[in-house]
């Protein structure tokens, strides 16, 4: 059975001693108490799973999904999915072979071009993040011809985990193998100002997290054919704080 983050924050806090047995685990990640410890807990995984991966040089499993934008008459801005990051244009309608491509220049060139926005009509080419809101904003306005025209999304998501129960991205084994380095993060993290038990817990960390990227690196094949994340068709959302 997948591990999730409440099981990874529960673990985690009892090899800690901030839980003592089954009897005294968490529910949510919500508790007043131990608010502090959880906090940390979470964003430890988020950053440990990101080094192993960076050490590992493998590509974050799921990384990429899809979405299905569907044209609306007379509506030119759609919300676009909580967890984009980056969208991988074209966007494509397989019925017809119609594709909308990122708008050259961004934003602010469509601004630019377009100094009247309502008489861009018809069947959109291009789309652009606004910045205003994180919408995809087409350079024309669907008519009563173009609605239902569903184009295929494909977008790099975020893999942060937040939700307890969001899954840990990888198998039992290897999730066994991270506690230790999750913990020493920790420690890491509340000894920052103590060099001696900081470079113990470092040197531990690394240790830890390197035992588990060989388990990781033997169970997934080195060759990604996923992209890159950062190419000439992955667009940020400028309305992601983590983005410009």
């Amino acid at each position: 059975m997948a591990k999730t983050l409440l099981n990874a924050v529960n673990d985690t806090l009892k090899r800690l001693a901030y839980i003592k047995g089954n009897s005294g685990e968490l529910s949510s990640l919500t508790d007043s108490q131990r608010q502090v410890m959880i906090d940390l807990a979470v964003a430890s995984w988020n950053e440990t799973i990101i080094d192993l991966y960076d050490v590992s040089e493998l590509q974050f499993p799921n990384e990429m999904a899809t979405a299905t934008i569907t044209l609306v008459t007379s509506t030119r801005a759609y919300a676009l999915p909580s967890d984009l990051t980056f969208i991988r244009f074209p966007l494509i309608n397989q019925t017809n072979g119609y594709t909308i491509e990122a708008y050259p220049g961004g934003w602010e060139q469509m601004r630019r071009d377009q100094l009247q926005p309502s008489n861009y009509t018809g069947r959109p080419n291009y789309g652009v993040v606004r910045p205003s809101d994180g919408y995809l904003y087409l350079d024309r306005i669907p008519q009563s011809v173009d609605n239902g025209l569903a184009y295929t999304l494909t977008y790099d998501k975020s893999l942060l985990m937040s939700a307890a129960a969001d899954t840990v991205p990888f198998n039992n084994d290897i999730y066994t193998a991270l506690i230790p380095a999750v913990v020493e993060k920790i420690k890491m993290e509340r000894d920052e100002q103590n060099d001696t038990k900081y470079a113990v817990s470092a040197k531990k960390y690394r240790t830890s997290l390197g035992k588990a990227a060989a388990m990781l690196m033997q169970q997934q094949p080195k060759t990604s054919y996923a992209a890159r994340r950062y190419g000439a068709n992955m667009i940020p959302n400028p309305s992601d704080p983590m983005e410009g």
